[in-house]
């Protein structure tokens, strides 16, 4: 099987081009500070196609992240990919933020893994790796971490807040973890263009 995934809701935008089990290549970018976020990802996978030389009729699944993150981001995400499944008739699978770091390869030893992530006004993003994610308000985020002695994966914005581990300290290009658990879900998800839908979360709510 041949994929292509790809994501920008993180920090940086990610590709990678996978032939079953091997990376065909793989291009982690930083965003451009013009915009254009969705031109860019287009060209990116058109060069790393191109490097193989192939193009989009190779490819048999598109994966990307679905969220949460950015909202624009998000939704240029899905939009690509939404397109790319359309118009190719191609598979389309999308995966979450909390999903693709969770499969981060951090050492947890017994720890239960917990993400938190910068949700904006003054708020995170959690989810341990068991549970279902919601939204909790910065000052209440110590509490919710002290229920547990959690291995805890964030971002660079609440390293010093959760004292985790931050997931941009790691060189890894996500968007394989983005195709390798888009594989998996193809064998049990239709792949339907239409079906990708958003993560998004901005309601707060307690657990």
């Amino acid at each position: 099987m041949l994929t292509l995934a790809f994501d920008s809701c993180m920090n940086k935008i990610y590709a990678v081009l996978v032939k079953d089990e091997k990376v065909l290549s793989s291009v982690t970018e930083e965003f451009n500070a013009n915009g254009g976020r969705s031109s860019d990802i287009i060209r990116i996978m058109k060069k790393i196609l191109l490097d193989n030389n192939m193009n989009f009729d190779d490819v048999d699944l598109v994966a990307t992240n679905i969220g949460p993150g950015s909202f624009t981001a998000i939704r240029t995400s899905l939009t690509v990919a939404r397109v790319i499944g359309q118009e190719l008739g191609k598979k389309v699978i999308g995966v979450s933020t909390f999903e693709i770091l969770e499969n981060l390869p951090f050492t947890s030893g017994s720890k239960k893994k917990i993400t938190v992530l910068d949700a904006r006004r003054e708020s995170a993003y959690v989810k341990t790796e068991d549970g279902e994610p919601y939204i909790v308000p910065l000052s209440e985020l110590k509490e919710t971490l002290k229920k547990e002695d959690y291995f805890i994966i964030t971002d660079n914005r609440l390293q010093e807040i959760t004292n985790g581990i931050s997931y941009e300290t790691s060189d890894i290009n996500l968007a394989e973890i983005i195709a390798r658990l888009a594989v998996k879900k193809s064998q049990t998800e239709t792949g339907e263009w239409g079906k990708l839908q958003p993560l998004y979360m901005n309601s707060p709510a307690k657990v």
